[in-house]
């Protein structure tokens, strides 16, 4: 192939339609359709009236992603799509969407996991080929990658691109579900997790304090559901010593969103003297919208003399661009299906794993 690829990418693997259309590594359009308003009056994502606005929004979403590139279908020169993890029910009309146009312009099909999207979101491009790492790409390698989101929280070993070995990972709760979680307890709606951390920069450290869950264990896992129980106790205490005084709610998110840190800060400290070859830090995930989590682990990463790879903002939460990345990666290593019964195969696997 004598230029880079022209790849359109699709993510609903969750509450947001999502279309790219990348130029190898570089991001010509990427369009994310939200539907976080129409689930906040439910509390959560209801599967059921995600899917019906997949199926309302997929097909304008594809065709603003496409003009915002300036390109037209023909010109594609592959197509990729997040096959898992995810809701079921969502994920099957991306990937039904793709897999029928793959088909009728006969064009190669890449199958992406959503994870690895998230991984390696930090090495996407702008337009004109700029991104957030500045080193060639064999200096970063290997790596320890770092998910945290709404269902995930994961320790990687990243060998290279397409090479990884999981560490460890949450037996319970993820980072992002016990921040929804407690933020509701104290009526923050939903999502709960980005008002808690608005919360906490006014709040003052130390003055409400949790126990850090799995900070002796000797091995790299997590668990949040032990603090998620703490904090509910705490927030009944707390309402009944304060009665209408809602003053501790800063002091409060402040305490929480310091242990979370802590607890990723202690098993990336861990995982570094198990892997003292590893030169760089991969984060990904939804929960690293909050600039200060972002700062904290990359704090820690550049005191340890490590580069740190991370997105753009736009790029943390699910969105195409991801998505196509690894889709690129994949078309270079000849990774794609191009006979229909093959791509007709492809299922959606929503518990699937590195």
């Amino acid at each position: 192939m004598s230029k880079e690829p022209l790849i359109i990418a699709f993510d609903t693997s969750c509450d947001d339609t999502s279309v790219a259309v990348l130029r190898g590594p570089r991001v010509l359009s990427s369009v994310v359709s939200s539907q976080i308003e129409i689930h906040a009056q439910w509390g959560g994502v209801v599967p059921d009236i995600a899917r019906r606005e997949h199926e309302k929004n997929i097909p304008l979403v594809y065709e603003e992603a496409l003009k915002k590139a300036k390109v037209c279908i023909e010109d594609i020169d592959f197509v990729a799509c997040t096959y898992g993890p995810g809701l079921a029910i969502d994920l099957e009309v991306g990937l039904k969407f793709a897999k029928d146009l793959a088909i009728k312009y006969s064009k190669p099909f890449v199958p992406v996991n959503h994870m690895e999207g998230h991984l390696l979101s930090g090495l996407l491009e702008n337009s004109k080929g700029g991104g957030i790492v500045k080193k060639d790409m064999e200096e970063l390698f290997p790596a320890l990658g770092l998910l945290v989101s709404g269902k995930h929280t994961e320790l990687i070993y990243v060998e290279d691109i397409g090479k990884y070995r999981k560490l460890g990972e949450t037996l319970d709760d993820a980072v992002g579900e016990a921040f929804d979680k407690v933020g509701r307890m104290l009526n923050f709606g939903y999502p709960g997790g980005p008002t808690l951390t608005e919360f906490a920069k006014k709040g003052k450290k130390g003055v409400i304090t949790f126990t850090v869950p799995m900070k002796n264990s000797n091995d790299l896992n997590f668990s949040y559901s032990g603090i998620k129980t703490a904090a509910l106790y705490r927030t009944k205490e707390l309402r009944e010593i304060h009665e209408k005084d809602s003053v501790w709610v800063y002091d409060f998110c402040r305490g929480f969103l310091d242990t979370i840190v802590e607890s990723l800060l202690i098993k990336l400290e861990k995982a570094l003297d198990m892997y003292p070859e590893v030169r760089s830090v991969f984060v990904g995930g939804g929960v690293f919208n909050s600039e200060e989590i972002l700062r904290r682990i990359g704090s820690f990463t550049r005191e340890n003399g490590l580069s740190y790879v991370y997105s753009e903002k736009k790029y943390r939460g699910d969105n195409g661009g991801m998505v196509g990345l690894v889709g690129y990666f994949k078309v270079l290593r000849k990774e794609y299906l191009t006979k229909k019964k093959d791509i007709e195969r492809v299922d959606r696997e929503p518990r699937v794993g590195f």
